[in-house]
């Protein structure tokens, strides 16, 4: 696969799914609907422009291609113990879920906005998984965990120290030399503004941050 083309490809669709998906926002927000339903249609952007890279990628694949789940149809389970007694917990999940081969290689979480307090729930919701994974005897690190966002809405300090502790926790909770780093796209450039919000104001691609997303994407499917 010459990886060139497919990012240049994958921008090329982003670009033209970002602007009608755009639109559709804005038409949105124009007739004054509530601010459920502007967040709704925010969310449903970032879906729709995850997905289309996906499509976008998997057109430039012979045989298997990439499968993006919605998280509530592909639950995890652990089981827990307390006071003498076994607990399952089996609906586990995030937003989706990647499967190459017939196997899971990724976990993404998609949010508009990033701020520190969505940050620290997909964190917790990560662990989680990694408890699930380890019980059914899988490495975690073998996983690609990720954040998927529009725009960052956090304190870079505080973002940093969520991941700081969640890269020490999952380190002891594998027993390992090293934790799991999660990663973090934000498909637009610059810092959330309230007074230019993405319904109001087109924002610009970050395409080198798309690429990035690709290129781990794509590593992660060539190992297997």
């Amino acid at each position: 696969m010459d990886r060139n083309i497919i990012k240049n490809k994958v921008i090329e669709n982003i670009k033209n799914c970002y602007d009608a998906e755009q639109s559709i926002l804005v038409n949105v927000g124009l007739h004054h609907l509530t601010e459920g339903q502007i967040r709704y249609a925010a969310g449903e952007l970032v879906e729709h422009i995850l997905q289309n890279i996906f499509d976008t990628i998997n057109s430039f694949l012979n045989g298997d291609k990439i499968i993006s789940k919605v998280g509530s149809s592909d639950y995890l389970k652990k089981e827990i113990e307390y006071k003498d007694k076994k607990y399952i917990n089996n609906t586990i999940q995030v937003d989706r879920h990647v499967w190459y081969k017939n196997k899971r290689i990724a976990f993404i979480e998609n949010k508009t906005y990033l701020d520190t307090c969505y940050y620290d729930r997909a964190l917790a919701d990560f662990k989680k998984i990694c408890q699930a994974l380890l019980q059914e005897r899988k490495n975690p690190l073998e996983f690609l965990f990720i954040v998927f966002a529009g725009q960052k809405a956090g304190k870079d300090n505080t973002l940093l120290t969520y991941e700081a502790e969640f890269w020490h926790e999952t380190k002891q909770l594998m027993h390992k030399s090293e934790g799991i780093e999660p990663k973090t796209i934000y498909f637009l450039k610059g810092t959330r503004n309230s007074s230019k919000p993405l319904y109001k104001i087109k924002h610009l691609l970050d395409l080198e941050n798309i690429k990035i997303f690709v290129d781990m994407i794509l590593d992660k499917i060539e190992s297997l």
